[in-house]
Order: C-alpha cells, then structure tokens, then sequence
C-alpha cells in the first residue's frame, strides 16, 4: 500500500536502535521489483541521508550507524564510495539493513561529483549531505520534519552543529542565535545570522529540498573549497526557511583534508565567489531593498573575515610575512569593510613569528589539559 508524502512525514521511527537484517541491494541490481517487496518507507523514503565516501573505512561505520539511528523512520542512508581502495567495501558489507542503500564508483571521480552523485540518485524529498568523518545525532531528521510540516515544501531546514577538531580531540557546541527561536522564519534573517556568526551550521546539518537543489545545479564543481555553503545558503533566500536552533549534528575537521590542502589563493578565491553567489542570488530573490542590501553586505563581510583567518593559517603554516603581504594584496579589495578588530587581530598574529606562535599554542593546549 502506498503511504502519501504527509503520512511519510509525521510517523516517528519506533525502531530507531534496532537493526533490521533484510538483504537490501543497490537500485542497480534490484530493480522496482525489489522495491515493491521493501517496506513503503523504504522503498518511498521522505529524506535521504547521504554519505559520500573515500577511503576512510575506519569514519564510515560510526557514520552510517548514526545515520540509520534517527527517531524518525521514513528515510533511507545512500552511500556513495568512491572506490575505495581501502576496507570501505568490507564495513558495507556488514550492514543488512534494508535502509542502507549502496553506489560504487568504479573508478575515483573526485570529492564534488561524488556529493553530486549522491543527489543524482536519492530518492528522498529532502537530502542532507553527510560527510563519512561526521555525525548527526538521532533527532535530525524528526526536528526538521516537524518543521516542514508546519509549512510544506520549505527549500531548506538549519540546524546548528558542534565542531570536532580531529587533531586535537575536542569538540566544542555551536554559536546559537540569541534572537532566533527554532521554527519556521524568513530565510534571509537566518542566512544573515550565520553570515555575522551569531549561528554555527555546517552542510552536515542541513536538509534540503532536492528537487530544488537538482535544479540550481547541485554542488558547484568550481569551488572546492566552499561548494557545501554554495548550494545551501543561496536556498534561504528562495523564501521562508527551517531553524532549529540547536545542535543536531557534529562537523569534523582535519589538518590533513581535501580542502585543507588546497593553496591560498584557491581558498580566497572560493570565498569570494560565495560571497558574489549569495549576492547576485539576494539582487534577484530579494524584494526589500534595505534587507537585500545587507545580505550583500553582511556576505561580502563574512567571507572577508574568513579570508583573514586563512591567510593567519598561511602565515602558521610557514610562509614569510613578504609571501603573505604579496597574496594579501592580490585580494585587497576583498578584505574591504572588515571590522578594526579583526584586522588588528591578523596583524598581531601574522607579525609574531611562527616558532613562537607554535611555541604560544602548545603552552596554551598544555595549561587547558592541566586544568581539565
């Protein structure tokens, strides 16, 4: 019997800490036959929770578990593996439950089409993106649901995430807006919150509406370094938006990532482009001019903001005060409208020379763990 998409929406997941073992192959080899025999919720799911994955087997079952976790049962877990060449074949294996669906890469088709292949081939209303080193926390997806329930087709839910330094092994909770209660609000003010950092969210936290996001053309292959705010943000401009602000989900970051290696001036460069994205989407999507003319503003400033923590973080790694001078002044008219503050913090730090930051920050972390 076919379950229609408002029934799909408000029936919680009693089983959410149980484990369903029913064989479930990858649509390719199934077939609708085999998703005429799988439970409605499955075969028919209202969201999707996608993980794109390469070579960190080790991440990815405590990712997948919890995902197939959630209070809310009308979903399924698409995983999309890159191949691997690790033991990332093998941890799918173990897993029977008839949620969990696969799609192998037969070779490596980078890290952006990989996000975009999993779009291609959900079958949920909704998708959310989850990294193979991230988390969400069970709740996720009944909180966003609840929301979209209470107006229909919304193009994005929010929710906040914790961010989890992986170097360091420490996990510190979001910025939570102290002005925005969780519900349903015009997306421009949620999109200005997080661009004056009153809110943490990561791509990790968000659920967006997929049809929509298939038709702005999905995960930007030309920003490797922003792509993941390049295809949400824009989304709370399109009208009202989901907020729930609280954490449900959890971001982790690595010294040694994709995008951590990427060079300076394509990291600048990303956040440029972001930040016209989100400008030129405002100038179209935005009626109230004054409103309109701060969500420009307010991107300009943020991505000017992030561009000064990257050049500290180039001047951490190593480079020379007349290296970090000369691509500072490449980009000057981006860092136009920062506020004194923060200039004067890039300053201070990219003055001190780097031994002794270093030297600063390991005193640092060393009195933090004496006093824990």
């Amino acid at each position: 019997m076919a379950i229609d998409a408002a029934t799909r929406r408000m029936i919680p997941n009693p089983t959410a800490n149980s484990a369903n073992i029913v064989e479930f192959p990858p649509p390719n080899h199934a077939g609708a036959a085999a998703d005429r025999a799988l439970p409605a919720a499955t075969a028919h799911p209202y969201v999707t929770i996608a993980i794109p994955t390469y070579n960190r087997a080790a991440l990815l079952k405590g990712c997948i578990a919890s995902a197939l976790a959630q209070t809310y049962t009308h979903f399924e877990v698409l995983v999309s593996n890159n191949a691997s060449p690790d033991d990332t074949a093998r941890i799918l294996g173990e897993f029977s439950d008839p949620r969990l669906r696969v799609i192998t890469q037969e070779t490596n088709i980078g890290l952006l089409p990989n996000w975009n292949a999993c779009l291609a081939n959900a079958r949920g209303d909704y998708i959310i993106l989850v990294s193979d080193d991230d988390r969400i926390m069970p709740s996720l997806l009944e909180r966003c649901v609840a929301l979209i329930e209470q107006q229909p087709q919304l193009p994005v839910v929010i929710t906040l995430s914790n961010l989890h330094a992986a170097s360091l092994g420490q996990t510190r909770p979001p910025r939570a807006s102290r002005t925005l209660d969780t519900g349903v609000r015009d997306g421009a003010t949620i999109l200005n919150a997080f661009l004056t950092d009153q809110i943490t969210v990561n791509v990790c936290g968000v659920m967006m509406n997929t049809d929509i996001l298939r038709k702005r053309g999905g995960i930007p292959l030309d920003l490797p370094h922003t792509a993941d705010v390049a295809a949400w943000a824009p989304l709370l401009l399109l009208g009202k938006a989901g907020l729930v602000n609280e954490a449900c989900a959890t971001y982790t970051y690595h010294d040694d990532s994709e995008t951590a290696r990427l060079g300076v001036e394509q990291l600048l460069e990303d956040g440029r482009k972001v930040a016209d994205l989100i400008a030129h989407t405002a100038e179209s999507c935005v009626q109230d001019m004054q409103l309109r003319k701060t969500i420009q503003l307010q991107a300009r400033r943020c991505f000017a903001r992030r561009g000064l923590i990257t050049l500290t973080d180039f001047r951490k790694g190593g480079a020379s005060i007349a290296e970090m001078a000369s691509v500072a002044w490449q980009f000057r008219r981006d860092f136009r409208g920062v506020s004194l503050q923060a200039i004067l913090r890039f300053v201070a730090v990219a003055l001190c020379p780097p031994l002794l930051a270093a030297r600063l920050r390991r005193l640092r972390r060393g009195t933090a763990e004496q006093l824990a």
